[in-house]
């Protein structure tokens, strides 16, 4: 009788185990934006990207916020991440490095990413 108490339990456990797993969105970067030049005033926020929101290379809008500069705060190795100054991601093209402050005066307009690992 123990002994199905005890099998009984450790089908329990098991069972709800799996129920447990949730598979999760790989976190690849986070850039954040601003409204003003220089990385300071004008805090937009951060735009976060996980792995399903985006296909290597496609073009991306910001969304109408037009910002004036942007900074890459993180990024997974391997990836990189661009900038442009239209909507169709053919002008004013600029790779992104992390820890540093990017400028337009016209404001970006859209950004495309690439990572080593997706295809």
């Amino acid at each position: 009788m123990q002994l199905f108490a005890v099998f009984a339990a450790a089908t329990t456990l098991i069972a709800g185990s799996n129920a447990l797993f949730i598979p999760r969105n790989i976190h690849v970067a986070d850039f954040r934006l601003f409204s003003d030049e220089g990385c300071y005033n004008g805090n937009l926020g951060v735009w976060t990207v996980i792995d399903d929101d985006f296909k290597n290379g496609e073009c991306k809008g910001l969304n109408d916020s037009e910002p004036k500069s942007l900074s890459l705060t993180d990024i997974n190795k391997g990836c990189t991440v661009t900038a442009y100054t239209d909507e169709k991601c053919t002008k004013g093209k600029k790779d992104f490095t992390k820890g540093h402050c990017y400028d337009n005066k016209a404001g970006w307009k859209a950004w495309s990413m690439k990572c080593d690992y997706k295809d």
